[in-house]
Order: C-alpha cells, then sequence, then structure tokens
C-alpha cells in the first residue's frame, strides 16, 4: 500500500513521489531474496495501490491512512502488509488502525523523532514517535540512530518505554536485547548513510550500510514472534542519484518477504 503523505517535510520537499518510484525500481531488480537465500518469483505480492491524501488536511489524511490500514487487516488474507510512505509521519495512523496487534515498534531512524512540537506543530515527521509513545503507549526500539536533540534524549531517558540503540553501540558490536510478540518495523532511509542512499528528505552523515541494515533486520525477525506489518518511509526520488535510494527500498521490500518466508 502507498502513502504518498508529504505535508509536513522541513527540509526537502518530494517523499509523496516514492511509492511510484518504488514500485517503478522493483520491476528492474532480480526476485532474489540475498539473506534468506531463495528466489522469491513465484511469491505473490497484492499491490492494493495508493491512499488517496487530501492536500492541506492533515486530519483528514490520518483518518484515511487509518481506515485504510484497518481495512487491510479486516479484509484481506494476508502473511504481512508493506506501507511505502512518504514522510515518517504516515507511521501514527497505521499504528493507530493495528495497536491491538503490536507489542512493539522497531525503528531504524537516524533521527528520534521524539520532539513534543516542532515549528509549532504536534503532529509532523519530527513528533511522530512522540505522539505514538505518548498517545498509543506502544514500546519503541531505536536502531541506528545518531541525530539527538536535548529535548528528545531527556524524554527517552525519563520514559521506559523508549530504548535506544545508537550507532555507536553498533558499532562497538553490543547485542541487541529483543524478545517480542508482535512487531511492527519503521525503517526511515536516512538511517543508511547518504552515501548509500541520498534520495531522503532529511539526510544525515555517518550512517549504516545497506548490508548492516539488513543484518540487524534479520536478528529482529528472527528474535520476533511475528511481523505484523513494515512501512519504509522518507524516500524523496526528486533528490535522489540515479534512483539508488528507491531501488534499495525496494530490495528491502524483497530482502523482508524471504526473511519472512523463511520463517
Amino acid at each position: 500500500m502507498g502513502v504518498p503523505l508529504d505535508q509536513t517535510a522541513t527540509y526537502k520537499p518530494g517523499a509523496r513521489f516514492a511509492p511510484t518510484r518504488i514500485r517503478d525500481a522493483s520491476c528492474n531488480i532480480e526476485f532474489y531474496a540475498v539473506f534468506s537465500e531463495r528466489p522469491l518469483d513465484n511469491i505473490s505480492f497484492r499491490d492494493l495501490g495508493n491512499v488517496v491524501i487530501a492536500p492541506g488536511d492533515l486530519e483528514r489524511v490520518f483518518d484515511s491512512i487509518l481506515k485504510v490500514a484497518k481495512g487491510i487487516f479486516e479484509e484481506e488474507s494476508i502473511k504481512s502488509v508493506f506501507f511505502l510512505g512518504g514522510e515518517h509521519t504516515i507511521t501514527y495512523p497505521i499504528l493507530r488502525a493495528l495497536r491491538d496487534r503490536i507489542d512493539r515498534v522497531v525503528v531504524f531512524d537516524a533521527h528520534l523523532d521524539l520532539r513534543n512540537k516542532y515549528l509549532g506543530s504536534r503532529y509532523n515527521h519530527a513528533t511522530v514517535m512522540r505522539r505514538i509513545v505518548e498517545d498509543l503507549e506502544i514500546p519503541i526500539t531505536y536502531i541506528g540512530s545518531r541525530a539527538f536533540s536535548e529535548e528528545e534524549l531527556r524524554f527517552a531517558e525519563e520514559n521506559d518505554l523508549v530504548e535506544i540503540y545508537s550507532i555507536k553501540h553498533l558499532l562497538a558490536k553490543n547485542p541487541i536485547n529483543l524478545n517480542t510478540e508482535s512487531v511492527y518495523l519503521s525503517i526511515d532511509m536516512d538511517v543508511v548513510d547518504p552515501s548509500y542512499a541520498p534520495g531522503v528528505s532529511n539526510p544525515e552523515p555517518l550512517g549504516l550500510t545497506p548490508l548492516e541494515l539488513l543484518s540487524v533486520i534479520s536478528k529482529v525477525m528472527h528474535s520476533a514472534k511475528e511481523l505484523i506489518a513494515t512501512d519504509i518511509v522518507e524516500v524523496n526520488p526528486l533528490v535522489d542519484v540515479n534512483d539508488i535510494t528507491s531501488l534499495l527500498a525496494s530490495k528491502l521490500v524483497l530482502e523482508i518477504t524471504g526473511l519472512l518466508e523463511s520463517r
């Protein structure tokens, strides 16, 4: 399901074009999953199109995303769902729809998105995880983060629902303790170093390589009982180079699918 929301971008707008570009990119790579070592030529993907986005009306957009996400799980016979953003704000209404199904959100993101307000707004790409913690009370595990404000760090330290495995933690090869039931993956593509993923709305240096990202995703999926859904957000085709980032996003869909099949 594509969710082409791009209303609260504050640096580089253009994420609304990502769902279509990621789909196009996926048609031009081999359907082979490296980490699970299996071809996916006979795996069936159902493309449910894009959520219709009402320009300028974020509350209405949230309601539409919530209804669509809820409807997918009530009406479709599926193993798992990929939501292709769009900006990271889409995660909030999706999780509102799936709240009763999820035990933990695992977030791959350069940023924490834990500000209470950003430029006067409580609902945007820089506050989305704060709203998920406060409004939905879902535990969040961050992996690969490296860009923090003092406000965000203070909130994380004072809140038992938040744990952070920073990029420095990963480089030190310290273990990630993640034993949980039902997981939702949220992958902001700026968790990847800009040299590998230049087409993002808020690039941040010193990130993960694609292989490092997939290695950790594989470990998360093996430790979780069930992967409910995944969103891949903040791809921005307008600033990409030769579709590098869109190709990587489509590859992540295939690799996670391969891991799902190998379970």
